[in-house]
């Protein structure tokens, strides 16, 4: 199988998204939680992937879509983690299916270096994923979003 290209951050790009997603109506960041991105966001910016593993994974499970969609990157790219085509599309999935276009871009891509296995395989994780946040197993239905679209 192919490797995929790595993704290249457009980061003013991504932080004009993540102030535009902490607003009170958007899906991202809640108030309390923009210290744990600006954290994740510079440790994943200056290379220390691990970190930003672990602010971003905290954010994502809390329903953050460019939390998510930084975790499709870094398993796509095998940035801090292993390499993960299966990994990396839940995460895309999840994230696109809140209305982040860059993702829905690098879900796009990523699916050309799957087998239709390992997109179904994917495909079945994110919508379990969104079944068992969305019942509010970890957090509070209130701080859950909505998905917008459908998961592929």
């Amino acid at each position: 199988m192919g490797k995929v290209e790595p993704m290249v951050s457009e980061s003013s790009d991504d932080w004009y998204e993540a102030i535009i997603s902490a607003q009170p109506e958007g899906p991202g960041l809640s108030e309390k939680n923009r210290d744990t991105f600006n954290d994740a966001f510079d440790y994943f910016t200056s290379g220390s992937y691990d970190m930003a593993y672990t602010g971003f994974s905290e954010l994502a499970s809390q329903g953050s879509s460019i939390c998510q969609y930084y975790l499709g990157v870094m398993y796509a790219s095998g940035m801090g983690v292993l390499q993960d085509f299966g990994q990396a599309h839940m995460w895309l999935n999840i994230a696109s299916s809140q209305g982040h276009k860059k993702a829905r871009r690098q879900l796009e891509k990523l699916t050309h270096h799957m087998t239709a296995d390992q997109i179904a395989d994917a495909q079945k994780r994110a919508r379990q994923w969104v079944s068992k946040h969305s019942k509010g197993e970890n957090h509070p239905k209130s701080e859950q979003p909505e998905p917008e679209g459908n998961l592929a």
